[in-house]
This record gives C-alpha cells, structure tokens and sequence, in this order.
C-alpha cells in the first residue's frame, strides 16, 4: 500500500531521525514508476520539497540522495499511540492520608 497525501513521515538521514514531514502530493513522473512526491518538512520554518522517488522509497526502503543515506519512515496515524501499561504491577503508589486523620490521632494521643 502506498503512501498516501496527508500521511506523516520520518525522515531519517544516515540512519538517525532527523525531520518530521508531511505528504502533500504524490504524481507520476516522467520516468516509468518514478513519482513526484512534495514533502512539507515540519520545521521552522516549514519548507515545501519535492523528491523524485520510486515507491519502494515511498514505503520505506532506503535509498541515497547525493551519496547520503535515507529513509522515510510512516508513522502511526494521530490517535494510534496507546498508554502502555505499568512494566512493574508490584509497583505500588503512595499511600494518601488525610490530615484530617492525623489530627485526631494527635488528638487522641495528647488526651
């Protein structure tokens, strides 16, 4: 399944994460099963690209710009990350006490 416009991405530079990115369009290019595919680099400022790209690139295989290692990497649609659950359930929290209680314990006690 190929990408698709809105997707974000990834962008990871000599294998190492480097900038967050959104598919704006993706066209056919001249050249048999090579796209256009416009990029809006989500930095500051945002910066609007184009890349000329097989859709395995699309997808994720690696490839080389100018001898430098890339990768574009899908991530999870928004709303898809789930809290994970507590590693250690033995873990236990605080326990909570009113001060109200502890006033009369005192209380108790000085009588």
């Amino acid at each position: 399944m190929m990408r698709k416009i809105g997707d974000l991405v990834s962008i990871l530079i000599d294998n190492k994460p480097s900038i967050y990115a959104r598919i704006e369009g993706i066209e056919r290019d001249i050249k048999p099963h090579w796209f256009q595919v416009r990029l809006l680099f989500l930095s500051f400022p945002p910066q609007e690209i184009t890349w000329i790209l097989k859709e395995e690139y699309i997808e994720g295989i690696p490839f080389t710009m100018k001898n430098e290692p890339l990768q574009i990497v899908p991530l999870p649609e928004p709303g898809a990350f789930q809290l994970q659950p507590e590693k250690n359930p033995n873990n236990h929290r605080a326990q909570v006490i009113s001060l109200e209680e502890l006033r009369k314990k005192r209380n108790n006690k000085d009588s």
